[in-house]
């Protein structure tokens, strides 16, 4: 699977891709509005391992690409499908942020997708997370206040939706 657009490359991971997506994951403010906290280069490596290992189940229902500008890895965008619904999710390295590249990004992902229910979920203080939804026609679709306990607070849920 392999998406071109007029600035990026999204593309299949490749076990050759642990130590950039360990580059993206292990810094703190990527993983600040996660359930998880900096990755270690071996948590790193087993995400890569379950992202490849996704690619070859059929039906297949766990996509995750990386995102390449200039032959460099800038980030990730994903999505789970159950029930012609799909789960989205994006990162980028801070360093490319704010330069429009996660539009680019996720507008030509979704493509992919085909013809499913679209869900973005973020912790309402990600700003950037939020916007971008709604740059790309989300609709807010629910916000669930105190929806889950996360690094010893309780969080509120953002959800936003684009029905095909």
């Amino acid at each position: 699977m392999h998406i071109q657009t007029s600035r990026l490359e999204l593309r299949e991971y490749t076990l050759d891709d642990i130590n950039s997506l360990h580059a993206l994951l292990s810094i703190p403010s990527v993983a600040r509005y996660q359930t998880w906290e900096p990755r270690t280069l071996a948590q790193a490596e087993e995400v890569v391992q379950e992202i490849v290992e996704n690619q070859d189940i059929r039906p297949r229902r766990h996509f995750e690409l990386a995102v390449i500008h200039n032959g460099t890895f800038i980030g990730s965008v994903g999505a789970k499908i159950k029930n012609r619904q799909a789960s989205l999710w994006y990162s980028l390295m801070p360093t490319s942020q704010g330069r429009g590249f996660a539009t680019e990004a996720v507008s030509a992902f979704i493509l992919l997708l085909g013809d499913v229910t679209l869900e973005i979920e973020c912790d309402p203080r990600n700003t950037g997370s939020w916007k971008l939804a709604e740059r790309l026609g989300f609709v807010k679709a629910r916000f669930i206040e105190k929806d889950f306990e996360c690094k010893g607070e309780w969080v509120d849920s953002l959800v936003y939706q684009r029905v095909p």
